[in-house]
C-alpha cells in the first residue's frame, strides 16, 4: 500500500499549486465579501442584484460548498495550500509524525467559531480597529514585501509564524482550529449532495482512513460524512486497503476522479458565469455599490458641503503620499478620483477599486479598509477626508458658494465654444465672482473652477500605452464624443493571449459603463487588467480639455 501512487493527491496538489500562483488572494477576497454581506444586512441596505458584481468570489465558493462540499478549502484556497505544503515538507523531509489526541483535537476545532464571533462582534459590528494589524492572512498576502510586513503587521506576522510552526506538526493546523471562513463553510456544507461513505460491516480496525484524514475526522466511527470539517481531499479513499471508502452523490457511488474534476470544473465555470453576470448587470445600470460602514471617521453625511472640486492629501503604504480629487454637487459627493500616489501599484489598485465606490455610495469616509491593502486604503480615505474638510460650508457662505460654482460651470461650458471673446468674458465673470469672496473662499473656488475645466474631454481619438503582464506594452485607442468615453479598443499588446482576452472582455466594458478608469481588475488577470487601465488613463490624459 505504501508504494501505491496516489493519483488523486498528485492531481490535487497540481490544482492547488496552479491556483496558488494564479489566484492567491481568493481566500481574502471571499472572506472580505462575506464581511460586506454582513455589513449590508445589519445596516438594512442589502440589495443582492446591486451588490452581486462585488461578491463574485464568495458567492462562487459558497454555492459550490453548499452543493458539493468544501472543495474550495481542499483544492483552491491558497492558505490551505500553504498549510498542506508545510506539512508535506515536515512529513516527507523531516519525518515528523506528531498527532493530537482525538478529544483535544475535537475541542480545539471549536476555536475557529470563537475567532469568527470575535471578528463579527468586535470588528464588523463595533467597528474596533484593535485587531487591524493582527491579521495573519494580511501578513501572508503581503509577505513579498517582508520588511514592510515586519513593520506594519508585526503581530500578524508573529501569528503567521506560529501558524506555520503549527502546520509543521499538525496537518491543516489553521484550517482545523483557526479559520473563520472555514467555520462558515463548515455550517453550510452539511446539506450538500456529496458524501464520503463506508460500510462498517466491511470495515477493519486499521483506522487508516482516520489516520490519513487531513482534518483528523473520526471516520472509523461513522458510516458517512457530509460536509462539516471534511474538505474533500479524498485521502481516505486512496488509503483504504479494502476500497471500502467511496464518494457518493445522491445515493450513487462515483469515482473520486470524476467527483473532483466535476467540482473544479463547476467552480471555474460558475466563477466565469458570475463574472459575466456581473458585467451584464454593471452595463445595464442595475448595480449598486456595496457599503460597509465599520471604521471610525471624521466625516458624516449630515455635514454641508459647497459645490466644487477639492483635493486632499493622505499617507498610504510605506508613508507614500496619496492625493485624491473630490467633486461635490448639490451637497453630494459625486466623484472621487486619484490625482497621484506613491503607493505600490498592486496594493493601491486593489484598494482604489473598492474604497472610492464605497465612499460615494456611503456619502461618507466611514468605510472599511480593504483586507490585504489596509494602508493603501487609509491613504485614500485620509486624502478624501482632507478634501471634504475644505468642502465644508457654513450656512452663511452656502449661497455665495453656489453662485460662484455656477459661474465656474458657466466658464467650463463656454471654454469649448469657438468664440474667444465669449470665453474671455465668461472667465472675467468668474474672476469677478471669485474676488467677491473671502480669502478662504477664493482658494477653494479657484481650485474648483480649474479642476472642473480639466475634467472635461475634447472630442476625438486618443491612444495611450500601459505596462501589462511581464512588463509587456499594451496600447489602447479611446474615442471621446460629447465629453463621453464612447469606445475603448486594443491597438496592440505584448501580453499572454488567454490572460489578456479575459481582462479585455471585462475591463473595457466596465470603463465605458463607469465613464472612468476606476474599475476593478479581473481576478487571475490582474497585470493584464492593469495594462489596459493604465493605457486608457494615458489616452484620457491627452483628451483633457
Amino acid at each position: 500500500m505504501k508504494n501505491k501512487i496516489k493519483k488523486i493527491q498528485i492531481f490535487r496538489h497540481i490544482i492547488q499549486l496552479i491556483l496558488f500562483i494564479l489566484s492567491p488572494g481568493l481566500f481574502i477576497l471571499a472572506f472580505s465579501e462575506f464581511k460586506s454581506i454582513y455589513g449590508m444586512i445589519i445596516k438594512g441596505n442589502f440589495n443582492f442584484i446591486g451588490a452581486f458584481p462585488s461578491l463574485i468570489e464568495f458567492l462562487t465558493a459558497i454555492i459550490i460548498t453548499i452543493v458539493l462540499g468544501r472543495f474550495f478549502c481542499g483544492w483552491v484556497c491558497a492558505f490551505g495550500t500553504y498549510n498542506d505544503f508545510i506539512h508535506l515538507l515536515s512529513k516527507n523531509v523531516f519525518k515528523v509524525n506528531f498527532r493530537v489526541n482525538e478529544k483535544t483535537d475535537a475541542a480545539l476545532k471549536y476555536v475557529k467559531y470563537i475567532v469568527l464571533l470575535l471578528l463579527i462582534v468586535v470588528v464588523w459590528t463595533m467597528g474596533s480597529t484593535i485587531l487591524e494589524t493582527t491579521s495573519p492572512w494580511d501578513a501572508f498576502a503581503q509577505i513579498s514585501d517582508f520588511p514592510q510586513v515586519l513593520s506594519d503587521y508585526s503581530i500578524g506576522f508573529i501569528l503567521l509564524l506560529l501558524i506555520t510552526v503549527g502546520a509543521f506538526f499538525v496537518e491543516r493546523f489553521f484550517c482545523r482550529y483557526l479559520c473563520p471562513l472555514g467555520a462558515v463553510f463548515n455550517i453550510f456544507s452539511r446539506i450538500g449532495i456529496l458524501k464520503i461513505k463506508k460500510s462498517s460491516d466491511k470495515c477493519g480496525k486499521c483506522k487508516l482512513c482516520t489516520n490519513s484524514c487531513s482534518m483528523a475526522l473520526p471516520l472509523y466511527k461513522v458510516e458517512s460524512i457530509c460536509g462539516g470539517d471534511c474538505i474533500n481531499c479524498f485521502k481516505c479513499i486512496e488509503t483504504c486497503p479494502r476500497n471500502n471508502t467511496k464518494v457518493n452523490v445522491l445515493g450513487e457511488n462515483i469515482s473520486p476522479e470524476l467527483a473532483s474534476s466535476v467540482a473544479i470544473a463547476a467552480m471555474v465555470g460558475l466563477y466565469a458565469v458570475n463574472n459575466l453576470g456581473g458585467v451584464i448587470l454593471t452595463q445595464s445600470g442595475l448595480t449598486a455599490t456595496t457599503n460597509v460602514s465599520v471604521s471610525a471617521s471624521k466625516t458624516s453625511t449630515s455635514q454641508k458641503y459647497k459645490d466644487g472640486t477639492y483635493t486632499g492629501i493622505g499617507t498610504g503604504y510605506r508613508g507614500g503620499t496619496t492625493e485624491t480629487s473630490v467633486t461635490i454637487k448639490d451637497n453630494k459627493i459625486t466623484n472621487v478620483s486619484t490625482v497621484s500616489n506613491e503607493d505600490t501599484p498592486d496594493f493601491y489598485q486593489r484598494a482604489e477599486s473598492v474604497i472610492i465606490s464605497e465612499i460615494i455610495s456611503a456619502q461618507s469616509t466611514t468605510v472599511d479598509t480593504v483586507s490585504g491593502a489596509t494602508y493603501s486604503s487609509e491613504g485614500i480615505i485620509s486624502a478624501t477626508e482632507e478634501a471634504l474638510t475644505k468642502a465644508e460650508a457654513s450656512t452663511a457662505t452656502s449661497t455665495a458658494s453656489t453662485s460662484t460654482t455656477k459661474a465656474a460651470s458657466s466658464a467650463d461650458t463656454t471654454t469649448t465654444d469657438s468664440s474667444t471673446n465669449t470665453t474671455n468674458s465668461d472667465t472675467n465673470a468668474v474672476s469677478s465672482d471669485v474676488s467677491s469672496q473671502s480669502s478662504s473662499d477664493n482658494t477653494v473656488t479657484s481650485e474648483s473652477a480649474t479642476t472642473s475645466t480639466t475634467s472635461s474631454y475634447k472630442d476625438g481619438n486618443y491612444t495611450g500605452s500601459g505596462s501589462g503582464f511581464r512588463g509587456g506594452t499594451t496600447e489602447i485607442l479611446v474615442t471621446v464624443k460629447d465629453n463621453k468615453i464612447t469606445n475603448v479598443s486594443t491597438v496592440s499588446n505584448e501580453d499572454t493571449p488567454d490572460f489578456y482576452e479575459r481582462a479585455e472582455s471585462i475591463v473595457i466594458s466596465e470603463i465605458i459603463s463607469a465613464q472612468s478608469t476606476t474599475v476593478d481588475t479581473v481576478s487571475g488577470a490582474t497585470y493584464s487588467s492593469d495594462g489596459i487601465i493604465s493605457a486608457t488613463e494615458e489616452a484620457l490624459s491627452q483628451a483633457k480639455a
